[in-house]
């Protein structure tokens, strides 16, 4: 800094000494701004000197200006000659404490786990050695005679067949029924067999018996208004000045008689009430032992000497009416038709346009064995159509034409080839000529095969058992049918999970009873199901059962099983295919 030269020991003025002081304050306000810019300046050349920076504030806070107190809650004094702060961001608040996390609570349970085995199915049983018992197949009980094919060479009967005259269940007055100490008697001793029972009612039996098969109201002799002048006769005899040996039939158009036919089905089904225990019903009161059959020289309508006025053959529309009457009477049970060609209307009308009945009217066959009987209707190829295939629908029941050992026409081994070629379904065991001793070896094989073979056989192959997840299981299999007809009652098909006591704890349907009718020779079913095992199932021991269910059940008294036609099947019938283990 220069000053200006004065002369020695000269005192200074006034104005010089204010000019001095007031310099001098201006060089000590420049210091102290460039004090608080962070340097000083030289006296000699005016340059800035960089000087130690000053520490930096704690975050948060602000350094009050040196020498200026404080005071708590005021903002700091500020030197004039100073810079201000600058302004910081403002402080966030403190981030919360963390919540701690829940203690762990003790490890889940897991579900016990399933262990499988798998095993292996049994053999098809050979037809020549299977003598499985079955419902609605083989040989049936015929008239409570003494079997004609005793077991073990057929498989016991499970159904039970009689039949009835019309006389046998009316009394001399019209509604006067003795059904009680007949028909339902038989029932009951089927029952108490545990068959289930079948039954037909005849008009008449054979030819030249002399005996009037229906009520003495209707007969030759009858005083009944309706069975005189003016009105024609109700039954005629074919030798009426020989009345012990003629045979006596029943005028079939007449209006009463037909209706009185109709009252006697209805009575019968009243005093039946529940049915289900009756496999089928014959659809008879027309012909030779009801079986919808005449013989044109036995009665012979065109001999106008023997021929009451107002007598003639049995109409289209008779006939109709009597079989629509059984399907009235019985709507719910299964019928069967008998097949003479001379009744192809009625067929037709009982298979194709009525709709009364529950269930498809199957075929009756009453002289089985008797070489060329099916002739009538396969040397007409467009009727035989017709009925062909009826089979798969609905069965083939059928009785043997008498005959006995050594017989060549009609033969056992006809009657094995007939079950086979037309799909016969059951068979009565009896009205053969000889007991089973007299026949040969191989006419007795021939009436073993009857009945081991007629109806359906079931089997099982290529069965496979997984476990794709821990609590489920799959199950792939193919089920056929190697008989010759169907099953035609409502079966099903289940998987069972059964326990170590044979309680079903789990179920599911492989087959529907409609899938089961299906099955036929040469169309098996293949089956690939999936279900969930029993969750509450405890530790233990289970297995898996392949087991026929029949839906609506019949009744305890007669309830059977229906079993595999397979070695190795359960005492139940079913197979067991697989082993569970619950640890």
């Amino acid at each position: 800094m220069n000053t200006a030269l004065r002369p020695p020991d000269a005192p200074e003025s006034t104005a010089s000494l204010t000019a001095r002081a007031a310099k001098l304050c201006a060089l000590v306000s420049a210091a102290a701004l460039m004090s608080a810019c962070g340097g000083a300046g030289d006296p000699d050349d005016g340059q800035a000197v960089p000087s130690a920076p000053a520490p930096a504030p704690a975050p948060g806070s602000a350094s009050p200006a040196p020498n200026a107190p404080t005071t708590p809650g005021a903002p700091p004094a500020t030197d004039p000659g100073t810079m201000p702060p600058l302004p910081t961001s403002p402080t966030p608040p403190p981030a919360p404490a963390p919540t701690p996390a829940p203690a762990p609570g003790p490890a889940p349970t897991p579900a016990p786990a399933w262990q499988l085995t798998t095993l292996p199915l049994g053999a098809a049983l050979p037809a020549a050695s299977d003598t499985t018992r079955n419902p609605g197949r083989g040989y049936h009980r015929w008239r409570e005679q003494p079997l004609a094919v005793p077991a073990p060479q057929a498989p016991a009967p499970l159904e039970s067949f009689q039949r009835y005259t019309w006389a046998q269940l009316e009394d001399s007055t019209p509604g006067s029924y003795k059904i009680a100490a007949t028909l339902l008697a038989d029932r009951a001793a089927a029952r108490a067999r545990g068959e289930r029972f079948a039954f037909r009612i005849q008009p008449m039996r054979g030819y030249g018996t002399g005996v009037a098969d229906v009520p003495a109201y209707l007969s030759a002799t009858s005083t009944q208004p309706e069975c005189n002048a003016p009105h024609p006769v109700c039954m005629w005899s074919t030798q009426p000045g020989n009345p012990g040996v003629g045979t006596y039939v029943p005028n079939w158009n007449h209006p009463y008689v037909l209706a009185r036919m109709q009252a006697l089905l209805t009575q019968v089904s009243q005093a039946l009430a529940d049915t289900s225990d009756i496999a089928w019903v014959d659809v008879g009161l027309y012909g030779q032992y009801g079986e919808w059959a005449l013989s044109g020289t036995q009665v012979d309508y065109t001999n106008s000497a023997v021929v009451p006025s107002g007598v003639a053959p049995a109409s289209d529309a008779t006939k109709r009416a009597i079989a629509r009457m059984h399907f009235e009477a019985f709507p719910q049970v299964r019928q069967v038709m008998f097949v003479p060609h001379s009744n192809l209307d009625t067929l037709r009308y009982a298979f194709f346009e009525q709709a009364i009945t529950a269930l498809p009217v199957g075929l009756r066959w009453d002289c089985l064995g008797k070489a060329g009987y099916m002739d009538q209707w396969l040397h007409r190829p467009a009727d035989w159509a017709l009925i062909k295939d009826r089979w798969q629908i609905a069965p083939w029941v059928a009785e043997f034409c008498p005959f006995g050992a050594g017989s060549a026409d009609p033969s056992a081994a006809t009657a094995a080839q007939q079950v086979r070629d037309f799909h016969v379904g059951m068979v009565g065991n009896a009205n053969l000529n000889s007991i089973w001793p007299a026949f040969s070896p191989a006419e007795q094989q021939a009436l073993a095969a009857v009945g081991r073979e007629s109806g359906y056989r079931l089997v099982a192959t290529q069965a496979g058992v997984t476990q794709p997840t821990h609590g489920t299981l799959r199950l792939t299999l193919q089920v056929g049918n190697i008989g010759h007809a169907p099953v035609y009652e409502p079966w099903a098909l289940q998987g069972q999970v059964r326990d170590a006591g044979g309680q079903v704890l789990g179920s599911q349907v492989l087959l529907n009873a409609a899938q089961v009718r299906s099955l036929i020779a040469g169309r098996p079913a293949q089956i690939d199901a999936s279900w969930a095992l029993p969750a509450a199932a405890p530790a233990g021991s289970y297995a898996l059962h392949l087991a026929w269910v029949r839906s609506p059940a019949l009744p305890a008294a007669v309830a059977q099983p229906m079993r595999w036609n397979m070695s190795g099947a359960e005492t139940d019938g079913s197979l067991r295919v697989a082993t569970l283990l619950r640890n």
